[in-house]
């Protein structure tokens, strides 16, 4: 690869740090790049997203790159690779979202941004897309890198569910992303499912059988749900599967062995777990074992037994390599299968964890419709204008400021002036700090 000039690289590395006169260099900075623009995109393709969003104030070239098809899938591939983290999604009490990523090797806290969304609900991360949604059933698909998000269409089951929930999935061979609502209703769960870009809703499943845990688990273009044996019992006889490309659904036995064990399901490294627990007579204590589904959807083979007792109330949410993290509205939980280390990562004081898993920081989707997260004062998505081109980084210079006035409503969704610069003050405070994770090995 073309080697850049020290001028390119000194350009980039200063824009990293601060972003104030991006406006006045980009002529002069466009006339100096004398690097070819196949090699000007590789690089590109190469950096993570929150220095790249950066960037796209250097030229129109570079401005142009990021919403190329071709380069949202080049640089999404080298992000899985090379910049996963894990993300935790926590909400507060004015209306805002914080995201607080950690190293997934170390565990080591890395960087907290807000995302501006009011919605209080959330599902799991997917490419780093995430769907948030409130009470009423509104929802959008928003990307917290780019700060862009795409409202979701109603649809005529929305005004006959008693409450929704959503969730994203990606299908690798049409490289579409599709987002799927089970919506409660009076007698029955209804799915619907939604492609990105083409905003119609499809009901595809209508059923009475009940799920043990509406939120999906998503592997591999599929989700999947623990379906009940009846309404006056807490074990399960089946998962639920639904194939995102062909939009069909199919059953899977679970394990013999498992089927009066109180069960849940979680990802991990691209495969279907199943976490069972089951009162142990002989050594008088809860034991956790760990399946894994093949390929084929048939078979289940056990992987592990968690050494440590989970505290009442902690869920699986994903596995990575030798550690699986558990969680609740206050803490992460992370076992070491290898050494029986247990790690714990409590969320800021007044935050509410509301989502939580593997984060990469990616232009995703490629399609027309995404607006900035910045928005009027209604509400209406259809009067949100693009973010500045000279100031698309994290720091969000003047965004609590109002032409309005203090305490009125600025340009931000739902949100006073007050309320914003509490939460950047208190953001920046917990930039400050210092994590610390607790650690102790299991007995």
């Amino acid at each position: 690869m073309t080697r850049l000039p020290n001028r390119v690289v000194d350009c980039i590395l200063a824009m990293d740090c601060n972003s104030d006169d991006l406006d006045k260099q980009n002529e002069t900075t466009e006339a100096q790049v004398d690097v070819p623009q196949d090699t000007q995109w590789i690089v590109l393709a190469f950096l993570p997203g929150r220095v790249v969003v950066k960037l796209r104030s250097v030229c129109k070239f570079w401005r142009d790159c990021i919403e190329e098809p071709s380069f949202v899938d080049c640089h999404l591939n080298n992000a899985c690779r090379l910049y996963q983290s894990i993300a935790c999604f926590t909400s507060l009490d004015d209306g805002l979202v914080h995201v607080y990523t950690f190293d997934p090797a170390t565990m080591n806290f890395r960087s907290v941004e807000l995302v501006f969304s009011n919605r209080f609900h959330m599902s799991g991360p997917c490419n780093g897309l995430v769907c948030t949604y409130d009470i009423n059933g509104d929802a959008e698909v928003l990307n917290p890198t780019t700060r862009k998000h795409l409202r979701l269409p109603d649809s005529i089951l929305k005004s006959r569910s008693l409450c929704s929930e959503y969730f994203v999935g990606f299908v690798h061979s049409t490289k579409e992303y599709k987002v799927v609502s089970v919506r409660h209703c009076v007698q029955f769960l209804a799915f619907e499912i939604c492609t990105i870009g083409k905003l119609s809703w499809r009901t595809i499943r209508e059923s009475a059988e009940l799920l043990k845990a509406t939120k999906a688990v998503t592997v591999n273009g599929s989700m999947y749900w623990l379906l009940l044996n009846e309404a006056s019992s807490g074990f399960s006889r089946e998962i639920l599967m639904l194939n995102l490309t062909e939009e069909t659904f199919t059953k899977i036995a679970i394990p013999d062995a498992v089927r009066k064990h109180d069960l849940e399901l979680f990802e991990g490294e691209g495969k279907l777990l199943l976490l069972s627990n089951h009162y142990d007579t002989s050594s008088g204590s809860i034991v956790s074992d760990i399946w894994v589904v093949a390929s084929t959807n048939q078979d289940w083979v056990h992987l592990h037994t968690v050494t440590p007792r989970m505290p009442v109330g902690m869920s699986p949410i994903f596995q990575l390599k030798t550690k699986i993290f558990f969680g609740n509205q206050n803490r992460l939980l992370c076992v070491d299968l290898q050494d029986c280390t247990v790690s714990y990562i409590n969320m800021p004081p007044g935050e509410t964890l509301i989502s939580c898993g593997m984060f990469v920081e990616s232009f995703a989707p490629a399609v027309i419709g995404l607006v900035s997260s910045t928005a009027s004062s209604d509400g209406n998505s259809s009067g949100l204008r693009g973010p500045s081109s000279a100031d698309p980084g994290p720091s969000f210079r003047g965004a609590g400021s109002s032409s309005k006035g203090r305490g009125k409503s600025s340009g931000f969704t739902g949100w006073s002036s007050d309320d914003l610069e509490r939460s950047f003050k208190r953001t920046k405070r917990t930039m400050k700090m210092v994590w610390k994770i607790s650690k102790h090995r299991a007995s």
